[in-house]
C-alpha cells in the first residue's frame, strides 16, 4: 500500500477522506475502504493485493452488498486466512442512522452521523407501489441557492462512494421482508455533479447486479446546472437527469441561483438540447414556484419557449416555506393554472406533492437544523429540534415504513 495519498477535494481533517496513488479511498493507516470500490476495482484489489481469485472476490463483493456483512469478520463466505489478511489492509464502512423521524404522511427522514462528526440526511418516500429514497451526495452544498437551507451550510466536504451507496443499502435492510426501494433520486443534501467521480462510483455500485441491483431507469440525478459535468454524466452513466431550472428568464435565475453567473440559462438549456437521451426518455425540469416571482402565465409561456424541442417533463414544486426566508409559495390555484397552461399546450407537466414538511424533509429543507444541533451538543438538542409535534415519531432505530 502506498504511503502517498492526495486529499479528496472538498475534504476535511477526516482521516479516511483521501485517495491513494491508485485512486482508492484509504484511512490514516492506509487501509482501503472496501465499500468505496466498484466491482472491477474490488476484484483488482483481491487479485493484485491479496493474491486471491476473481471468483472469490465476487463472492466477497456480494457478501458486502447483498448478504449484509457489516465487518470483515462477518464476511463468512471469505476464507478465514483471507479475512485476516483483509484486516491488515482494508476495512468495511458501516453507515448507521443516528435518528429517524416519521412524518404524518408516512415519509421517513434518516439522519446519518458520519465518522468525522458531520451529518447528512436521506428521505424515504412511500407512494403507492413506489418507494423512493432521496439521497445526499455532500455535507452541505456550495451552490447557495436562495431558497435552500442546505446551501446555508456551505460545502463541508464531498461524500465518498461508500457514504453515498450505503444510504440505500442501510435503509433497504430495515424494510419489511419482500419490500425494497424502487427508485433513487439524488436530490438530497449537496449538488451531485459537484461530486461527480464519487457519485459515478457510488451509482455504479447501486446499479451492479452483484451489489444493490437497481435499474438505471429508476435512478435520477438532479443538478442546478453544472454544464460540463452534465455531458460527463451522460458519458459515464445511463441514468435519468433532472435539471433544477426554477426560472423563466436569466434575470430571475440570477436572483435565486448564483450558479447562473458561471453557467447562463442559455448555456444550460443548450446543454440540455445536446444531452443524449435514449428513445422514450425525457429530461425532468424542476421548477420551484414562488409567490409573485415566477408564477404568472407569462412565466409559463417563457418556460415553454425555453424548453421547446427538448423531450421534457416539467415538475412544478410549490416552495416549501422556511423560517429563515421571506419567500412564500403561490396559492395552489395559481400553481394549478400554471400547470393547466402548459398541459393544454402539449407540455408534460405535473405538480410535486409536498411530503415530509412536518419533519423538515421536503425539498429545500434538509440539513440546517441538524448542523445547529451538532454545534450545541448533538443528540440532546437534535431530539429537541426534532419535536415538530406530538404526532411526529422520533426514535433511535428506524421504524417500519408504511407500504
Amino acid at each position: 500500500m502506498s504511503a502517498t495519498a492526495r486529499p479528496e477535494a472538498g475534504g476535511s481533517a477526516h482521516a479516511a477522506l483521501r485517495r491513494d496513488d491508485r485512486g482508492r479511498f484509504v484511512d490514516a493507516q492506509g487501509r482501503v475502504d472496501l465499500k468505496s470500490l466498484t466491482r472491477d476495482a474490488f476484484v483488482r484489489f483481491f487479485v493484485d493485493d491479496l493474491g486471491d481469485s476473481e471468483a472469490r472476490a465476487l463472492r466477497a463483493y456480494k457478501c458486502l452488498w447483498q448478504d449484509g456483512a457489516r465487518s470483515i469478520d462477518e464476511m463468512t463466505t471469505v476464507a478465514r486466512a483471507t479475512r485476516e489478511k483483509l484486516k491488515q489492509v482494508a476495512y468495511v464502512y458501516a453507515l448507521e442512522p443516528e435518528l429517524v423521524l416519521r412524518s404524518d404522511d408516512g415519509t421517513l427522514k434518516y439522519l446519518w452521523k458520519l465518522e468525522d462528526g458531520h451529518a447528512v440526511e436521506s428521505v424515504l418516500i412511500p407512494d403507492g407501489d413506489r418507494l423512493t429514497l432521496c439521497m445526499s451526495s455532500q455535507v452541505g452544498c456550495a451552490m447557495a441557492c436562495a431558497f435552500c437551507l442546505t446551501g446555508d451550510l456551505g460545502l463541508k466536504r464531498h461524500l465518498r462512494p461508500s457514504e453515498i451507496a450505503c444510504q440505500p443499502l442501510q435503509v433497504g435492510r430495515q424494510l419489511p421482508a419482500g419490500v425494497r426501494i424502487t427508485n433513487l433520486v439524488l436530490m438530497g443534501m449537496g449538488e451531485p455533479l459537484h461530486n461527480l467521480d464519487n457519485l459515478v462510483e457510488a451509482l455504479t455500485i447501486a446499479l451492479d447486479d452483484h451489489a444493490l441491483n437497481l435499474s438505471h431507469r429508476k435512478v435520477t440525478v438532479s443538478t442546478v446546472g453544472l454544464v460540463p459535468q452534465m455531458a460527463e454524466l451522460a458519458r459515464r452513466l445511463p441514468v435519468n437527469l433532472a435539471v433544477s431550472v426554477n426560472a423563466s428568464n436569466e434575470a430571475q435565475r440570477l436572483a435565486i441561483m448564483p450558479i447562473t453567473k458561471k453557467h447562463s440559462l442559455e448555456a444550460l438549456i443548450e446543454a440540455c438540447r445536446r444531452f443524449p437521451l435514449p428513445s422514450g426518455k425525457r429530461i425532468t425540469f424542476e421548477y420551484v414556484m414562488f409567490d409573485g416571482f415566477n408564477d404568472t402565465e407569462d412565466d409559463a409561456q417563457r418556460l415553454m419557449d425555453l424548453l421547446a424541442g427538448i423531450p421534457t417533463k416539467v415538475n412544478l414544486i410549490p416552495y416549501n416555506p422556511n423560517p429563515d426566508r421571506d419567500l412564500q409559495p403561490p396559492p395552489f390555484e395559481r400553481v394549478k393554472a400554471f400547470q393547466h397552461y402548459l398541459v393544454t399546450r402539449g407540455v408534460n407537466c405535473s405538480i410535486r406533492t409536498t411530503r415530509g414538511q412536518d419533519i423538515s424533509a421536503a425539498c429545500g429543507q434538509l440539513g440546517k437544523a441538524w448542523a445547529q444541533a451538532n454545534a450545541k451538543g448533538w443528540l440532546e438538542d437534535a431530539r429537541r429540534i426534532a419535536g415538530y409535534g406530538s404526532t411526529s415519531d422520533v426514535s433511535d432505530t428506524a421504524p417500519t415504513p408504511p407500504v
